[in-house]
């Protein structure tokens, strides 16, 4: 097209119309910059289609890691309900009417499980990429400020759940070392003369604060868990 118009434009110059040329060479321009907005177009929408495929598969990747997170939470969810069913047996044992400090005394030598699994720290790879090389930009603004605030819900958790360990393993440092158990390092009639003679008023008072508080640690995290699992579930459907 542009060769076409050359030709005429030189012809008209041979014929000294001057006014026609004119008209011709400002409609090469016109061409010439409509081919550009064009190719602009062009390369803009191939920009965009680039970065709604890369957004497609940014969130198939935090689906995928949503999706094992939640897998994890139902094996702590699964953890945790045994523990609270030992625990509040151990409860309901203590707190019978046939009681004895025999009873007390058995359990917390024998029986009671001292520690508990933490929480878990769940994976956040894709998030922090995401947070790192600002792609997750390339996401509707509705769809990231809910992918964000999942997040920090879900560090708000952990950060409860951690601070809640903290105060148990507080306690039971103070109660270990004033009641060893049997797996303390030194067992055998030693530790039989101790427990012949032991303050069952101090031990009753302190492992009840400390069975309370292994419940209400054990509680709290059921309770985040069934949040947290309700909330990645509603994630992973708004990322379809």
């Amino acid at each position: 097209m542009i060769k076409f118009f050359r030709k005429i434009r030189k012809k008209l110059l041979q014929e000294n119309r001057f006014s026609k040329y004119l008209l011709y060479a400002i409609g090469e321009i016109i061409l010439v910059v409509i081919g550009i907005l064009i190719a602009l177009q062009v390369s803009n929408f191939n920009e965009q289609r680039k970065q709604q495929e890369q957004a497609i598969q940014l969130k198939k990747a935090l689906q995928s890691e949503l999706k094992a997170d939640i897998e994890l939470m139902n094996l702590d969810l699964e953890y945790i309900e045994k523990e609270l069913d030992l625990s509040n047996s151990l409860a309901k044992r203590l707190s019978s009417a046939t009681a004895t400090s025999d009873t007390l005394i058995q359990i917390v030598r024998h029986e009671y499980r001292t520690g508990f699994n933490g929480s878990r720290t769940l994976d956040k790879t894709t998030f922090n990429s995401l947070e790192s090389t600002g792609k997750i930009n390339l996401l509707k603004n509705e769809i990231a400020n809910e992918i964000q605030k999942y997040y920090r819900d879900r560090d708000l958790f952990i950060g409860v759940n951690n601070t809640n360990v903290d105060i148990y393993y507080n306690l039971l440092e103070s109660f270990m070392l004033k009641f060893p158990d049997d797996s303390s390092a030194i067992t055998g009639p030693l530790q039989d003369v101790y427990w012949q003679s032991v303050d069952t008023k101090a031990l009753n008072s302190m492992f009840n604060g400390l069975l309370t508080c292994r419940l209400f640690n054990l509680n709290v995290r059921k309770q985040i868990l069934n949040k947290s699992l309700e909330k990645t579930q509603n994630l992973i459907n708004q990322l379809d």
